[in-house]
């Protein structure tokens, strides 16, 4: 006993013992020297290759991919030189490389693994298990008063298959071999093939508690593909944004070298005038500082300019060698898009249907309602019905036991199983959580329908907010045109003086500049207006999953 004692203290001790010295590999760290100057980078982070190419994700993400309806691919990109770049060609461009899409395109597969999880509940499970036994009893003998030993051994195998049908039954087969052999009893073997079904009658009975865990995870597999859907539209949304939002920044950059030039005209004629001694040498101080402030606003220019080539290069992602260095030019000019626009009930309409975030909210209320089915099974007691039938052989072999099996041996088992808690209050406080959750769901979808109509209605007058604001910026440009040439002629006879002339200069600049900024506004209050109302990837030819209504 003394033995076996220290036998099981000592493989407890060293289990303990090793569970206590195994711990993770710390990851590899080095300190770094900014006295030595870093290597180069490798491999550049703006995709020096196509690297999406060759993922080996490709086929699994497939069916959560946008692409055009009619199969359009992204053209080629010139893997060296300049960048000419149209709408169009970004967008898909961004949808097929860029990296935060890439990211999000692995939660739909993701979620779709659970579904497969809820439905393996339901597969056949195929089990198998066998034992040895060898023992030694010791008994007290009634005539000699002493101990003697009883040596025996025993074998046990089982297998078998089981499965859990969405009825609420769960069907067995199975096949037991068991022997045994001691010094009191003649070696025997026993074989019993058995059935045994178990149907639940109250709780967990029927297939719609049963498969309303599947439900709920398709559910939720579904509303992870309409967030997905969201990501794309704002995905779509922000790189055509940020197209325009470099156009507006290349017709700035133009605007402002102009302006330089023209006050490098300026100064270089006020300082022959007043070598001819027609003006005061102050005014040259004047043109000087009217020159200064140009170089200083073209300076702010070409540095606005650059992050917007750098966040398009970021978002549209071609592969290029040159990396962020790549320099692009834009095929669409800055100019009002013919549009015909719904009424707003018509576009409120399509947000309704369409916008992905609604009918995410509307899914999350149905996972909710999927819920209150399985609360409501849970306030049920348990009676499940219990049918065993088995059928035995005895021999002294397992063979000759196994055809025994069709002799007279048999055993038959029918019950009733019954469980009920008493007051069963966790049960009743899960089920009105539930219920009351599944009600603020629906006031969500309520809710969230009310400030999508807000949105496309706001979204409407800003539309019509900057078309207005286009054709006032041109008329005020155009008047600041009329003014300076007014006040050039009133300069150039000495009846003003040069710092009214910058003053109008710079009024005209700031209309120019505002009149480029209407047009880029009016065309981003459309992208705004066709995100908001969900069809921004339809209206661009793109398809993808989450295009459908989800109808509760």
């Amino acid at each position: 006993m003394k033995i076996f004692v220290s036998i099981v203290l000592g493989i407890t001790a060293l289990a303990l013992g090793g569970c206590l010295m195994t711990s993770p590999e710390r990851p590899y760290t080095r300190p770094v020297d900014l006295s030595v100057p870093p290597a180069a980078i490798q491999t550049s982070t703006l995709g020096p290759e196509d690297h999406f190419a060759a993922d080996p994700w490709r086929s699994a993400l497939a069916g959560h991919s946008f692409q055009a309806q009619d199969k359009r691919q992204v053209p080629p990109f010139p893997p060296e030189g300049i960048l000419k770049l149209t709408v169009e060609q970004a967008v898909l461009s961004a949808l097929g490389r860029n990296r935060s899409l890439a990211v999000e395109q692995f939660n739909p597969v993701i979620s779709g693994t659970f579904v497969e999880t809820e439905r393996a509940v339901f597969d056949p499970v195929v089990f198998a298990q066998g034992r040895i036994e060898n023992d030694r009893n010791r008994f007290l003998g009634e005539n000699t008063n002493r101990f003697f030993s009883i040596d025996g051994s025993g074998s046990f195998v089982r297998t078998g298959i089981v499965r859990r049908f969405p009825t609420g039954t769960d069907v067995s087969l199975d096949l037991a071999l068991t022997g045994r052999d001691s010094d009191i009893l003649p070696y025997s073997d026993e074989a019993r093939a058995g059935l045994n079904l178990t149907q639940a009658l109250l709780r967990d009975a029927g297939v719609a508690v049963n498969l309303a865990g599947i439900r709920q995870a398709e559910a939720a597999a579904l509303a992870s593909a309409y967030d997905l859907r969201g990501f794309a539209e704002n995905l779509v949304a922000v790189v055509e944004n940020a197209y325009w939002q470099y156009a507006l920044a290349v017709r700035q950059v133009e605007i402002f070298q102009e302006s330089l030039e023209l006050a490098e005209r300026q100064l270089n004629d006020i300082r022959t005038r007043i070598e001819l001694g027609q003006l005061a040498e102050t005014e040259e101080t004047v043109a000087d500082a009217e020159l200064a402030l140009r170089r200083q606003q073209l300076i702010d220019a070409y540095s606005a300019r650059e992050q917007a080539r750098l966040n398009l290069l970021r978002l549209v992602n071609p592969p290029s060698a040159e990396g962020w260095d790549k320099q692009i030019t834009l095929s669409e000019d800055t100019v009002v898009p013919e549009v015909s626009l719904g009424s707003a009930l018509e576009h409120e309409a399509l947000a309704i249907k369409l916008r992905p975030d609604l009918n995410e909210a509307r899914l999350q209320a149905r996972r909710g309602e999927l819920e209150t089915v399985q609360t409501v099974n849970g306030l049920l007691p348990r009676l499940d019905l219990f049918i065993n039938l088995g059928k035995t052989g005895y021999a002294r072999s397992f063979g000759k036991s196994l055809s025994d099996l069709d002799g007279p041996g048999y055993d038959l088992a029918v019950g009733l199983d019954v469980e009920l808690p008493v007051g069963n209050r966790a049960a009743d406080a899960l089920d009105r959580r539930v219920r009351a959750s599944y009600r603020q769901a629906l006031q969500s979808v309520e809710n969230l329908k009310q400030l999508v109509s807000l949105d496309v209605r706001n979204a409407l007058l800003e539309v019509d907010r900057s078309l207005q604001q286009i054709n006032a910026s041109a008329s005020r440009r155009i008047l600041q045109e009329e003014v300076l040439r007014a006040e050039t002629v009133r300069f150039g006879v000495g009846t003003t003086t040069a710092l009214d002339v910058a003053r109008i200069q710079r009024d005209l600049l700031e209309s120019r500049i505002n009149e480029i900024g209407a047009i880029v506004n009016y065309r981003q209050a459309l992208i705004n207006l066709y995100l908001l109302d969900g069809t921004l990837l339809l209206r661009r030819g793109i398809q993808g999953p989450g295009a459908e209504e989800v109808v509760l």
